[in-house]
């Protein structure tokens, strides 16, 4: 069973990979064919039931006319030298085989209208006719060697007395090659109306999608942090057009929400950098101008030049923050990707004394943001260096496989579980954690993963470091391609 169900998922994903038009047209078309082939198998009951009755109308006809002409035939005349003499004058139809067998035998052969029907004469039901007429007529299918044959047999009454039996056969071919010509042409037709009906049910399928496409479309321009694009559906007010109208409603309700957060924070921001700037400066002018502030006054005037520089960093990355919901956030550029690195890796190293160690880094270019993307790992290296002790060790890292991933690990502390689940959400700070920060670096650090197309991902357990990883999307490598190229490309 647990075998049976992990095929089923493995179809159902592999299926999953089409699009839902796709998926609705073969679906469509299914059952379509499904239709005609049972529409084909009725009207081939039905051929065959009409056709399998003509004949056996007109077996009935050539009988009853052979009977009436016997009963009417000259006084005197014996029954076999009329028979003879009536079945060569007779034109035939669909009937070709005609027996008549005078009875008792072998008084009389049997009278046979063609050369070749000796084979009906010698059949076990109309041979035991010979010795004994049938009291009824009777009809049935034999097959003689390649043809089959319809049958139909009876007494021949003349003044209320059998005085004899006949036979009369009628080959099915004639009614098969009826049957498959008027079936070929049902299943022409069938196949002309079913491509009819498989391309108009595409285009209707196709334009009722469309909507659903550029809904799609609209949902994904959002998410990147494109809030300008509206569908502007002008059709019928019918699920499909609903659906529309009311994206477009919430797109620009979404896009006035995050205009006037973005607004809120820029405003927010810049102005609070001037009086932050203006106090700290006049606190360290007032530290310098007065050296004999005694001690518990100095530890007071730098613990608040401390809490204003501290809020100065929250408030650049409010802003910074703020920023990274427009749609132009990103100034992207060719960028090595080892000489990036390489470059965090020399600007990390004044921070704190620690084992720094640069893995392997593919020699590639990726297309990115260099400051964003610089920042943001720097950012992950300040975490991983308050993490850490002075011995401790903090490596870089790179690789190109399904993504681009970024990596900073450390031995440090470790984040617990609970932490984990909430570390990238905006002013969160580690339970455990002794050292201070804004809150907003992990945050920030996901912002500028996302504005690339990517993600970010944490890997700890306390006391087992951490590992942090920035995967951006295979699309941004750009191996051997000169900016001049890539910039006209990014274009």
């Amino acid at each position: 069973m647990e075998g049976m169900s992990a095929a089923n998922h493995r179809v159902a994903g592999r299926w999953s990979r089409f699009g839902i038009t796709t998926r609705l047209m073969v679906g469509y078309s299914l059952i379509l064919f499904l239709a005609m082939a049972a529409v084909v198998y009725q009207s081939d009951r039905m051929i065959t039931q009409r056709l399998q009755k003509s004949i056996t109308t007109d077996l009935v006809d050539e009988a009853q006319e052979f009977s009436t002409a016997t009963a009417n035939r000259p006084s005197g005349q014996g029954l076999q030298a009329f028979s003879t003499t009536w079945l060569q004058a007779h034109a035939y139809g669909r009937v070709r085989l005609v027996v008549i067998l005078a009875a008792p035998a072998p008084v009389s052969a049997p009278v046979l209208a063609e050369p070749g029907a000796g084979w009906l004469a010698r059949l076990p039901a109309v041979a035991a006719w010979t010795h004994l007429p049938p009291a009824a007529t009777t009809t049935f299918t034999v097959r003689a060697g390649r043809a089959t044959y319809r049958v139909r047999g009876g007494p021949l009454v003349i003044g209320g007395h059998r005085v004899g039996s006949y036979a009369a056969a009628a080959s099915l071919g004639v009614v098969t090659a009826d049957r498959n010509e008027q079936l070929a042409l049902v299943a022409i037709e069938g196949l002309l109306a079913l491509l009819v009906a498989i391309g108009a049910g595409f285009l209707l399928l196709r334009r009722a999608l469309r909507t659903v496409n550029n809904v799609t479309k609209a949902a994904e321009d959002a998410r990147r942090g494109d809030l300008t694009q509206r569908l502007s559906y002008d059709g019928p007010d019918d699920e499909v057009g609903r659906l529309a109208r009311t994206v477009d409603g919430m797109l620009t309700q979404l896009d006035a929400s995050f205009t006037a957060q973005r607004r809120l924070l820029a405003d927010v921001s810049h102005q609070l950098r001037t009086p932050l700037t203006v106090a700290r400066g006049h606190l360290e002018v007032l530290a310098r101008q007065h050296d004999d502030l005694d001690g518990e006054e100095a530890d007071t005037v730098a613990l608040v030049v401390d809490e204003l520089t501290q809020m100065s960093l929250m408030v650049d990355r409010l802003l910074m923050l703020g920023q990274a919901l427009e749609p132009n956030f990103l100034l992207e550029e060719r960028i090595e990707l080892s000489g990036l690195l390489q470059e965090v890796l020399d600007a990390a190293q004044v921070m704190a004394p620690r084992d720094w160690v640069l893995g392997p880094v593919p020699d590639v270019a990726i297309w990115a943001d260099r400051g964003k993307l610089r920042g943001a790992l720097l950012n992950l290296v300040d975490n991983a260096v308050k993490a850490t002790t002075e011995h401790g060790t903090i490596a870089l890292s790179a690789e190109v496989g399904d993504e681009i991933v970024l990596e900073v690990a450390d031995d440090g502390r470790g984040i617990s579980p609970e932490d984990q689940r909430q570390v990238f959400e905006r002013f969160r700070r580690f339970a455990h954690g002794t050292y201070s920060g804004t809150g907003l670096g992990l945050a920030i650090v996901k912002a500028v993963a996302e504005a690339h197309g990517g993600r970010v991902e944490l890997t700890s357990a306390v006391g087992t470091g951490c590992r942090v990883v920035i995967a951006l999307p295979l699309a941004r490598v750009r191996p051997g391609l000169p900016a001049e190229a890539m910039t006209a490309e990014a274009r």
